[in-house]
C-alpha cells in the first residue's frame, strides 16, 4: 500500500475526532456551561495541518513528496491513535472517581488538562515522535 493511499484515511479519522469534540462543545456552550478544547484537540488539530500541508498541498504544488512526508504521516497516525485514550484520560475514566473528585474543589469546576491527560498526552507524543524518526530513517 502506498503511503499517499494512508493519507485521506487519515485526515477522515482526525476530522471525525475534531467534528465529535465541536458537537460536544456546541452542546454545553448552548447549556451556558464553559467550553474549551483539551489539549489532545490541539494535537489533533495540529497533525492534520501538517498532513495536509505536507501529504497534500506540498505534493501537489512543487511535486515533491518524501521522507518528511513519510514521517508526519507515521506521527499523524501515532496521535490518532492515542487521542481516544488521551480523551478518556481528559475525562478521568481510568480512575474510580471520575470526574466527581473536581466538585469537591474551591471553584466546583473541572480543570482544562487532568493528570491521567498529562501522562497519556506525553506518552502519545514520545510514542509518535518515535515513529516519527523511525519513518524518517526506513527503519521496518
Amino acid at each position: 500500500m502506498s503511503r499517499q493511499a494512508l493519507v485521506p484515511a487519515l485526515i477522515a479519522l482526525q476530522f471525525v475526532a475534531f467534528g465529535w469534540r465541536l458537537n460536544r462543545e456546541i452542546t454545553m456552550g448552548d447549556k451556558g456551561l464553559k467550553t474549551w478544547l483539551p489539549l489532545p484537540d490541539y494535537l489533533n488539530l495540529f497533525s492534520l495541518v501538517a498532513v495536509v500541508t505536507s501529504c497534500i498541498m506540498v505534493p501537489i504544488s512543487i511535486g515533491i513528496s518524501g521522507k518528511v512526508a513519510t514521517a508526519i504521516l507515521s506521527v499523524g497516525y501515532s496521535l490518532i491513535a492515542f487521542h481516544p485514550i488521551s480523551e478518556a484520560a481528559h475525562y478521568r475514566l481510568f480512575s474510580k472517581g471520575g470526574r466527581s473528585i473536581y466538585r469537591k474543589t474551591p471553584d466546583g469546576d473541572y480543570p482544562w488538562i487532568t493528570g491521567q491527560e498529562i501522562v497519556s498526552v506525553l506518552l502519545s507524543v514520545v510514542l509518535a515522535t518515535a515513529a516519527g524518526c523511525a519513518a524518517w530513517h526506513g527503519l521496518p
